[in-house]
């Protein structure tokens, strides 16, 4: 038995890791050589194109039935059935992507205000454990 689990395979999601649309999900719609593949997100605003492998992050996400080469519709329609945009953005590798960026996009401010509100659960935490 195999310790691979994630495949280069037709209808493999994966995580784009640079260029333009850095952090979106596509789908493998077409494998091209071992080196590229067609890719295509249509709910993720990813247009279809040529990407390498070394640029893809393999998630555990597949489309099931999708054809080889199949084209936006087809694809949209796969996403839709089987909610694999729900199913990324609901597990904890998305959201601490999320949570990365969101803290990443904070102002002086910001930081100020996560600061005070950590000391506050930190005090409340102290004072339950004194107590307990």
């Amino acid at each position: 038995e195999s310790n691979f689990k994630r495949f280069v395979e037709v209808g493999r999601v994966v995580l784009l890791k640079s260029g333009p649309f850095s952090g979106k999900i596509a789908v493998i719609a077409e494998i091209i050589d071992h080196n590229r593949a067609i890719i295509d997100g249509p709910s993720t605003s990813v247009p279809r194109q040529s990407f390498p492998f070394k640029h893809l992050i393999l998630t555990p996400l597949k489309l099931t039935a999708l054809p080889r080469g199949a084209g936006s519709g087809a694809i949209r329609k796969q996403l839709e059935k089987e909610a694999t945009v729900d199913k990324w953005d609901k597990s904890s590798w998305a959201q601490s992507r999320a949570a990365k960026e969101k803290r990443a996009k904070l102002n002086d401010f910001g930081r100020f205000e996560v600061m005070l509100a950590k000391k506050q659960r930190r005090d409340v935490v102290r004072k339950a454990v004194k107590k307990a």
